[in-house]
This record gives structure tokens, C-alpha cells and sequence, in this order.
């Protein structure tokens, strides 16, 4: 039942008017489908934008609530700002759209007998009654002036976003009569594709965790496909499109680790299921702000870190060949036989049907790198001799901050202005006594990422290089070791470790009919004739 907000309320909602550009007018009037429980909506636009359609099968407006649908501050959702079920609440969109040339609004509750029309132009109704009407209700708005170049395009990607967090909704979109959007709610991965593209949408790969009353639904890029922004990176909390917030990109960066170059960011789709108490969505017209409970980052956090242990995440070969990529597996590691090495650099190896290319100094690299991370989580060891370490004027003033990220690596006693005497660090460590004052400055410096650079340094030098000659066990024990690593798909730097390459992929480049082990030698494809040559 539409109703006018108290004025405690109006007061908590007046920051931030409802905008009246076409792109935010289709927004509200999807979003009011959506509440409505629509499960086909169709967008219209005609004269470059200027009028506006939508229309839906939702649950309707009863036709005596018409004319308080187009009223200031008046909604039949908000009962309380601290428990937001619905995606609109603030009671302002129709008004605002009111206040166009013209508006026009045709609706039918399913239980009610015939539909009601409402016609308003520049704020003031003009006519309402009742009419013969479909179930659920139609928008039509005709603005004042043309909306700027560019803006059907606008309209276009918010529709393909909002299909990203909304993929079982049957959506249609025209301009001037052209169908530029036809999705039949076909599901989130073909949500995906329609947003991503078909080649990227292929190096998704699922995550589903559900619990505490909480759902994780989403799809994230493989390790090969990565940008320098988060840009390509789409949240959705209770199907409202909404930022991300830095915790969720740390959460992500944290995830993949190693997987990807430092300052990349993967692509992909996170849609939150979330109980009332586990966000904080800012009240403002764009409602995009949303801040999440510690709990709802800590069931994210396990659900990812869940999702990457469990998915083999090598690289697949050629990239630029679809037929290559292959189908998301629930698990992951496979078991690689070793088959022998390539150049003295790179190993062969089967697993099922794939063939894997793995670089030997990039795999030894992650062995030792991990195994010096156990070493650091052992904490430090008593050194041979005190080491004496001098501090700038800022790195003084910053040890009492930073004593606690420091302990957990050296032992040590303030020695003097400016000075410390270090009494323990790392074991792996003793062996460079000139190495260790920096790296104590270092981590005094910058919590962490000094520290990983440090170990990936120190673990890149005595790893296996090019051009060194392995016997068949040394291959097997390194391909053993390299997947019993937390992290296997990527070297401390980033780069790949192995690489996958599927059968399928060699049976159509070689125009075979089938692999051995699916049915025999296949019969190869005849090749194409070719004109003869005139004499």
C-alpha cells in the first residue's frame, strides 16, 4: 500500500534529490519492476530518447493509489531505514518524473478487474481513470528536452549491468523500434557473456558458498585475464548494483595472491545474499554506497578462499583458440605424469586429456618461495652474532607503531638514539648478515609488501634455471611438489607456472574426427580443393 513517508523520515531521505537525466529515469523505473517482482520488463525509446517507456508484468498499482504513486516522499516499501528489503524506497522517482512534459502511467493488479490511467504533464494530473489493461504496469514519459549524444548507450550498459545481478529476468530493450538488447533470463553465465564478451566470458569460473544466511553467487576470471583497474569488477548486495567497497577489492587482491601482476585486478560478478544487519547502504538517490559487516567479509573471504583451493587455475594454451578452453571442473588440482623436458627449460606433462607446459624456474620459484613463507610464520631464530641497526629520524618514530609487525620476524632491543640491536630474525636469513639490517628497515617501513618481494628475491636465486638438464625422477618430484604448493598456477612475481593445452584442441588443429582414447586413430578430415591452375 502506497503511503506518505512521517517527517523523521522525509528529513533521513532529502539528501540528494532523484536525478532526471534518461539514464537514471530507467533505473528507477527497472528497479521499481524489479520490487514489483517483475519477470519480463521491456524498455522503449523513441526520438533519441526523448520518450521514454517501460513496462513490466509486475504486481501493479491498485488504481486508487495512482495519483499518491506521483506524490513527494510517498512509498508503499520503506518501513525502516535500517532494514531496506527493496531496491527503490525514497518515494521520490515518479514524483520527479512527474515533473516532465508528460507522464503517463497504465497499471493493473492482477486480483483487480480492469487497469487505471494516470496522466500527469509538468507536475499537475491531468486525468485518471479506468482503462482496459495487461497485468502489471507501464511508464511512458516524454521529457522536456532530448537527452545529450550518448545516452542510449549509457542506457544500454545499465541494463547489461543490472542483468549481471538480475540474470533471470527476461529483459527487451528498444530505440526507435530496433531491438538492441533481447535476453530471455538465460542465467548468469550468459549474463556474463552479454557483459564480458565471449572469449572473456570463457575464463569465468564459478563460486557458490551459502550460509549463516548468507549466498555467494559469482563468476571470476581465470589468472590470463586481468586488468590495471577494478573497473571490470561488478557487486551486487541483494540484486541492488552497488560499489566496492576497499575491503571487498582487498579481499579479492588477497585471493589471488600471486595469480596476477602487481596492481591487476581480475574481472568478474559478485552477487551478496545478505540479512538485514550484515550491510549499510547509504540513504542517498544513487544508493550505491553499501559498507558490509565484518561477518559478511569473513563468509566472502572463506568463500573465495574455498573456491580458489578447489579450481585448477593453469593457464590454457593457445589463448587466443576457444576450443582450447576447457570446461569448468568442481576440483581442481590435477595429477601430472611427467613426460619428459623441453630445451632444458620446460617440462611436459599429462594429466587426463590436457598436456601441460611447465616452466621449470617459474615452478622452482614457488617451491622455495613457500617454503621460505613457512620458515618466516616460524618466527625468528637466535642469531649467531647482535647485529647493531641504525634509524633514520622517521623510522624511529615509527617503531612503536610498527613493533608488532617487527616481533613477529627479528628479535630485538632499542640500543642508543636512533639505534637497534637485532637479537634473532629468520633462519633463512642468517646466512646474509649485511642483508639483514635493510630488510628490518624494510618491513619497519612498509608492512608486507617489502617482506613477499624480499622472499620472492630470495627465493628466485638458487631456483632451477633454463638450460638445466632434469632426470625423470627430479622432473616427477618437482611437478609433485609445485602442486602440493598453496598457490601453484603462478610464480612470487606473477607469472605463470604451467600451462594447459587440451586434446581437443590438437584434434581439430591436426583434422582429426576423435583422440585415441575416444575411439582409435580418427580418419583425418579431407582437405579442401583447390582450383587448378589454367595451363
Amino acid at each position: 500500500m502506497i503511503r506518505p513517508l512521517p517527517e523523521p523520515l522525509r528529513a533521513l531521505l532529502a539528501e540528494g534529490e532523484v536525478l532526471l537525466g534518461l539514464k537514471d529515469a530507467v533505473r528507477e523505473l527497472l528497479e521499481n519492476a524489479l520490487d514489483a517482482r517483475a519477470k519480463r520488463v521491456k524498455v522503449e525509446l523513441w526520438e533519441g530518447g526523448k520518450t521514454l517507456a517501460v513496462e513490466d508484468d509486475g504486481e501493479g498499482i491498485p488504481f486508487a493509489e495512482l495519483p499518491l504513486a506521483v506524490a513527494p516522499f510517498s512509498t508503499s516499501k520503506l518501513l525502516d531505514p535500517e532494514r531496506i528489503a527493496t531496491l527503490g524506497f525514497r518515494g521520490q522517482a515518479l514524483y520527479a518524473l512527474a515533473q516532465a512534459e508528460a507522464l503517463r502511467i497504465r497499471s493493473r493488479p492482477r486480483g483487480q478487474v480492469g487497469g487505471g490511467l494516470l496522466l500527469v504533464e509538468r507536475g499537475e494530473i491531468q486525468a485518471h481513470r479506468e482503462v482496459p489493461a495487461p497485468p502489471g504496469t507501464r511508464v511512458e514519459v516524454r521529457f522536456r528536452e532530448a537527452p545529450e549524444k550518448g545516452e542510449v548507450r549509457e542506457v544500454l550498459l545499465l541494463l547489461k549491468r543490472y542483468l549481471l545481478h538480475h540474470p533471470r529476468l527476461h529483459l527487451l530493450f528498444f530505440a526507435e523500434g530496433k531491438a538492441l538488447l533481447l535476453f530471455p533470463g538465460a542465467g548468469l553465465k550468459e549474463a556474463a557473456r552479454l557483459q564480458f564478451g565471449r572469449v572473456l566470458s570463457e575464463r569465468l569460473f564459478p563460486v557458490r558458498k551459502e550460509g549463516e544466511g548468507m549466498v555467494l553467487e559469482a563468476l571470476l576470471s581465470r589468472p590470463e585475464a586481468s586488468r590495471t583497474g577494478p573497473e571490470g569488477l561488478f557487486l551486487s548486495v541483494n540484486g541492488r548494483p552497488v560499489a566496492l567497497p576497499k575491503g571487498v577489492l582487498l579481499l579479492l587482491r588477497r585471493a589471488y595472491r600471486e595469480l596476477l601482476p602487481e596492481g591487476h585486478y581480475p574481472y568478474g560478478v559478485l552477487n551478496l545474499t545478505l540479512p538485514p544487519g550484515a550491510f549499510r547502504l547509504r540513504l542517498d538517490a544513487r544508493k550505491e554506497e553499501v559498507r558490509l559487516s565484518s561477518e559478511a567479509e569473513a563468509f566472502l573471504e572463506e568463500a573465495l578462499r574455498a573456491a580458489f583451493a578447489g579450481e585448477d587455475l593453469a593457464r590454457t594454451l593457445p589463448e587466443k583458440a576457444l576450443s582450447a578452453l576447457r570446461p569448468v571442473q568442481a576440483l581442481a588440482r590435477p595429477h601430472l605424469k611427467y613426460l619428459g623436458q623441453f630445451r632444458e627449460s620446460y617440462l611436459l606433462a599429462e594429466a587426463g586429456s590436457t598436456l601441460y607446459v611447465v616452466d621449470q624456474h617459474a615452478a622452482h620459484e614457488r617451491i622455495l618461495f613457500e617454503e621460505l613463507r613457512k620458515k618466516v610464520a616460524e618466527g625468528p631464530a637466535p642469531l649467531p652474532k647482535p647485529l647493531l641497526v641504525p634509524l633514520e629520524p622517521e623510522e624511529a618514530l615509527r617503531l612503536p607503531e610498527r613493533e608488532e609487525a617487527l616481533r613477529a620476524l627479528f628479535a630485538f632491543e632499542p640500543f642508543g638514539p636512533g639505534r637497534v640491536r637485532l637479537l634473532g630474525a629468520p633462519s633463512f636469513l642468517h646466512p646474509y648478515p649485511l642483508l639483514l639490517p635493510e630488510v628490518f628497515r624494510e618491513v619497519l617501513r612498509e608492512e608486507g609488501k617489502s617482506l613477499r618481494g624480499l622472499l620472492a628475491r630470495l627465493a628466485c636465486l638458487p631456483a632451477l634455471k633454463a638450460g638445466h638438464p632434469l632426470a625423470q625422477a627430479e622432473g616427477q618430484a618437482l611437478l609433485d611438489a609445485l602442486l602440493a604448493c598453496e598457490t601453484p598456477w603462478a610464480c612470487p612475481h606473477g607469472r605463470p607456472t604451467l600451462l594447459a593445452l587440451e586434446e581437443a584442441e590438437l584434434i581439430r588443429r591436426f583434422g582429426r574426427r576423435s583422440g585415441v582414447r575416444g575411439g582409435g586413430e580418427g580418419r583425418p578430415h579431407r582437405p579442401p580443393e583447390t582450383a587448378r591452375e589454367e595451363p
